[in-house]
């Protein structure tokens, strides 16, 4: 079936992880542990850092922060809490982490970097009457604000984000929602990620999976997964010469 629909995962596959995540996750933890009053607890912060992922500064590709909702990283961060016999309100937690991280990626000096030339590789799939659309872990606001920033978001005919009504990938309710808007089939979207979780996410909806190489996942960890495997989303256009060319 011919693909009329592409739809984006936003971090590692667009825009850089590491610069924006990353440093924010850096800055995010010892504020929370802060704000909370749990100064005191010995080596907290380091389970914090691994709960979500992040182990010496580097980030497990399937952990929290590389695609798991603010609800569900609280409820990571609630089970360390529990181990500590500290206080745990999930939604204090995921409302903190909400905000922390959006105040992070928002800042003067918070490091937005396109993965590619994201104007021109949307231009192209317009030109090929493709619909765009993004899907992420992270919220609206702060979706729509990086999308502006890279003066993209005019492309986008849809932005499916974490806005406390969606189930979180990998349920196929945003891929689903973006196919119903833009009137088409879910097996005409192809899913971009740089995640198992996105693969799973076009699996569970059935649709069709690029997994790219450019975030935090290694060639081994798409492999089992993904229906490709490229090294940017820039090679979209070839995938898509490539798939028209087997119809």
């Amino acid at each position: 079936m011919k693909i009329r629909g592409v739809l984006f995962d936003k971090d590692g596959t667009l825009i850089d992880f590491f610069g924006l995540w990353l440093e924010a996750a850096q800055k995010v933890i010892p504020e929370f542990i802060r704000r909370n009053g749990f100064s005191g607890c010995e080596d907290l912060e380091n389970a914090l850092y691994e709960s979500i992922g992040i182990c010496d500064g580097q980030v497990d590709p399937n952990g929290a922060l590389a695609y798991k909702s603010f609800a569900e990283i609280a409820e990571d961060i609630g089970r360390v809490l529990e181990k500590y016999s500290l206080d745990f309100d999930k939604k204090r937690t995921e409302d903190q982490m909400k905000r922390m991280f959006e105040k992070a990626m928002q800042g003067e000096d918070a490091k937005i970097v396109p993965l590619a030339e994201l104007g021109g590789l949307f231009e192209e799939l317009k030109a090929r009457e493709i619909c765009i659309g993004l899907a992420t872990a992270d919220t609206q606001k702060s979706a729509e604000n990086c999308m502006r920033k890279l003066g993209v978001l005019e492309y986008l005919d849809y932005l499916g984000a974490d806005d406390g009504r969606k189930q979180p990938k990998p349920a196929p309710d945003m891929l689903l929602d973006f196919a119903r808007q833009n009137k088409i089939q879910p097996a005409e979207v192809l899913v971009a990620g740089d995640t198992r979780n996105d693969m799973l996410f076009a699996k569970k909806a059935g649709a069709k999976s690029a997994g790219v190489l450019s975030g935090v996942s290694k060639e081994k960890d798409l492999r089992e997964y993904a229906d490709f495997i490229i090294p940017s989303v820039e090679e979209i256009p070839k995938l898509l010469d490539a798939l028209e060319g087997e119809i």
